[in-house]
């Protein structure tokens, strides 16, 4: 079990050098009343200075990074007027900062014409988006998810409000370096509900502007269908990771000529019909994925040879399975053909999924860190028996399971087989009874712990004393 480390002489310097400039603000703001305003912005200047010729520039990154690690007990304003730097590169808001008034970032980004990271998550307007166009021509990464408001209507009725609009999103087509772009999903232009917000077609006029676009963050927004469905001509793009619900064959294939690039995909298909059409669309384009995410699919024939096609490429694969297909052929088969695979998420009903008692042990998942399974209808000692012994450099563990279970006996086999001896991360669902004795024995046995997710049936306080007074790295949580 790892021990925790003490804190690097850098980050203790930091910490001591942003108390120190914190003590020296609060002094300088609590000294001069409101009616003396620019002889404290005068002395914040004059720190300001002191500071950029005594410090390196690449350290105010930091420095304004790890704010919320030293909480200034005054304006954050005054802070933020002495630790932004005219060479910075990174800047991320804080949630102290969501009740500054736009006018000061109106001011402040025209001195910060260097950055390449701007996160305004949540203090986003269409004013400061403007700014930002004209003063922050390096931009490759922002975040402009805006605050959502709710409003009264003239008849008295809850409506929505963002913070940003298309008028926003149209200042950003001269940022043409953004390689990703997290923004607030559109609104739907049939509810009366939503007064101000983006469009879909305000994100596609966009999109089309910025040549170097790879990832399009948008929460709870179908991307694929967005740019599928529009009416307008759009494409090549240069967007990697694309989520599309209600596929079909015919916009896979118009998928793909949008987004050529395409690396990563999640897809969803609700209907019972076509959805062999889907996966053989994606088998013959010329994609060479590296992620593929699928919900409420089958492991069918023409999963089989989806595989074969795309395994070599694959290095992260999920699949929400529906049906009865899955078995041990089948997995052995995805092993087979995803030899790069470092990352698997199988959620399977399969009652076809069983391990027989004599099988030649196949070379297979020797590359694969991360593994989900779940979720009932299959013998979980098993299946869990089967994957760990094939994975010797598992490092993350999940198990999802729907009935009630005991779970005692299965973690002390594979305890006592050491498959866990490389583990990082265990996250046990709450539909696993683990005891306490058995907790215990992870902690102690599995040397890279940290971070245990399990059920508490018992009171865990001396667990959680043997932790502390040993000086572990171990992250212990329960639901």
């Amino acid at each position: 079990m790892p021990h925790k480390q003490p804190s690097s002489l850098f980050k203790i310097c930091v910490q001591n050098s942003l108390q120190l400039i914190n003590e020296f603000c609060y002094f300088i703001e609590k000294n001069y009343p409101v009616t003396e305003v620019y002889d404290c912005q005068r002395h914040v200047y004059d720190l300001k200075q002191y500071l950029m010729s005594t410090l390196p520039s690449g350290l105010f990154d930091v420095l304004c990074m790890s704010r919320s690690c030293c909480p200034y007990g005054g304006d954050p304003r005054v802070q933020l007027r002495v630790l932004t730097h005219p060479q910075m590169s990174v800047f991320r808001k804080i949630d102290v900062d969501n009740c500054i008034p736009k006018v000061f970032w109106i001011h402040m980004f025209p001195m910060l014409n260097r950055l390449v990271v701007l996160d305004l998550k949540f203090i986003c307007t269409d004013e400061i988006l403007e700014t930002i166009a004209k003063s922050c021509p390096l931009l490759e990464e922002l975040n402009i998810v805006s605050k959502v408001e709710i409003r009264k209507s003239l008849i008295n009725a809850s409506v929505i409000v963002r913070n940003v609009s298309d008028v926003g999103l149209n200042y950003l087509t001269t940022l043409k370096r953004l390689r990703i772009l997290s923004m607030d999903p559109p609104r739907n232009e049939k509810s009366n509900r939503v007064v101000r917000g983006v469009s879909q077609t305000g994100i596609i006029m966009l999109i089309r502007e910025l040549p170097y676009l790879e990832e399009l963050r948008i929460e709870s927004c179908d991307i694929g269908s967005t740019l599928i469905g529009s009416q307008v001509e759009i494409g090549p793009l240069n967007l990697r990771k694309v989520n599309c619900h209600y596929i079909s064959a015919e916009s896979i294939q118009k998928l793909v000529k949008i987004c050529p690039n395409l690396k990563e995909l999640a897809i969803t298909h609700l209907s019972t019909h076509d959805k062999d059409d889907v996966l053989e669309a994606i088998s013959a384009s010329n994609l060479q994925l590296s992620r593929l995410d699928m919900l409420f699919f089958s492991y069918s024939p023409s999963l089989d040879r989806l595989l074969k096609v795309q395994g070599q490429y694959l290095t992260h694969f999920s699949l929400w399975e529906i049906d009865d297909c899955m078995t041990i052929e089948t997995i052995i088969n995805l092993g087979v053909s995803c030899p790069n695979i470092t990352n698997i998420c199988l959620l399977t009903q399969s009652s076809s999924l069983s391990i027989p008692h004599l099988y030649k042990k196949p070379n297979i998942f020797n590359k694969l860190q991360t593994l989900t399974v779940g979720s009932d209808n299959f013998n979980l000692e098993k299946v869990l028996t089967f994957f760990l012994e094939a994975a010797q450099n598992l490092q993350k563990l999940t198990v999802k399971y729907q009935s009630k279970t005991q779970f005692d006996a299965t973690l002390k086999l594979i305890l006592s087989k050491g498959y866990l001896r490389n583990i990082k991360s265990l996250w046990l669902d709450c539909t696993l009874e683990v005891s306490k004795e058995v907790i215990k024995q992870i902690i102690q046995s599995c040397c890279n712990l940290t971070d245990l997710t399990v059920d508490f049936n018992e009171d865990m306080k001396d667990v959680h004393e043997y932790i502390s007074n040993n000086n572990l790295d171990l992250k212990l949580g329960g639901y």
